[in-house]
């Protein structure tokens, strides 16, 4: 499984960013292969429709749960109309957030 936490930089002892559609960056770890993987969020200059266009980002990277602070409106939208999962509420360092996940501290 690949999980994405929203993050002001990359890697793993980066602030995690409270936005999705706004964030700098993403960082993933592949839960199979403890791989991880930082990429600049393509949607973070956007004029409109970041939060769509974070999501889509995601979706193409095979990410399965996204942990972030919040969501507007059209990321929801994508999270309700997609296979992806949300996590809400979150923050601290990046490699915190996603140890407390997978320590199954999450709702």
């Amino acid at each position: 499984m690949k999980i994405a936490v929203t993050s002001s930089g990359p890697g793993t002892e980066a602030d995690m960013d409270d936005r999705l559609g706004r964030c700098p960056y993403f960082v993933i770890i592949d839960t199979d292969s403890r791989a991880i993987e930082s990429f600049a969020n393509p949607a973070a200059d956007a004029s409109s429709g970041a939060g769509t266009k974070a999501m889509q980002a995601l979706l193409d990277k095979g990410v399965e749960v996204v942990i972030t602070g919040r969501l507007g409106p059209h990321a929801q939208a994508m999270v309700d109309e997609t296979e992806i999962k949300a996590v809400t509420g979150r923050s601290g360092k990046v490699g915190q957030v996603l140890k407390e996940y997978l320590e199954g501290n999450h709702p």
